[in-house]
């Protein structure tokens, strides 16, 4: 059986099968595209920005502690002096505001080392900076709090 379509028919099914495949253009509407890295590298800063700790930073009981002006003098601190004593001040109040860092290559040649048993900090421009084996950790300073390591300052 045979279906004729006059010329009208034939356009009413051709254009009744293209109105499913061909939508007529809709208006556009502005949606911003933010790329999928984006909100996790916002997250993984968040993280870090919030992952300030709390270090167990203390002098071991009555070990001197061992002195670096980097390019200067090398001397010791004995537990009995003011020098060790402010050290040891120093320490217990800045246990908290330290952030996690991991230097790829030697730390800046400057400021001022101070060691004493597992205890490895340097002091330089606004930053203390604490070695362990686990990696570097961060913390703001200023100069000012750290002026008692200098030689001129020295607690022997």
């Amino acid at each position: 059986m045979r279906l004729r379509l006059g010329a009208l028919g034939a356009e009413r099914l051709c254009a009744a099968a293209l109105s499913d495949v061909i939508v007529a253009p809709q208006p556009r509407r502005y949606v911003p595209v933010v790329p999928k890295c984006v909100p996790l590298i916002a997250l993984c800063l968040a993280l870090l920005a919030g992952c300030e700790r709390q270090l167990p930073l203390a002098l071991p009981p009555n070990a001197p502690v061992q002195v670096f002006e980097v390019g200067g003098s090398h001397y010791t601190l004995d537990p009995s002096s003011q020098g060790y004593r402010t050290l040891a001040l120093w320490l217990s109040n800045n246990r908290s505001g330290w952030s996690w860092w991991r230097y790829y290559t030697a730390p800046p040649a400057k400021g001022v080392i101070v060691r004493c048993g597992t205890l490895d900090l340097q002091f330089f421009d606004n930053t203390a900076l604490y070695h362990t084996p686990q990696g570097d950790y961060l913390k703001t300073v200023q100069p000012a709090e750290y002026a008692f390591l200098r030689r001129s300052a020295k607690g022997t």
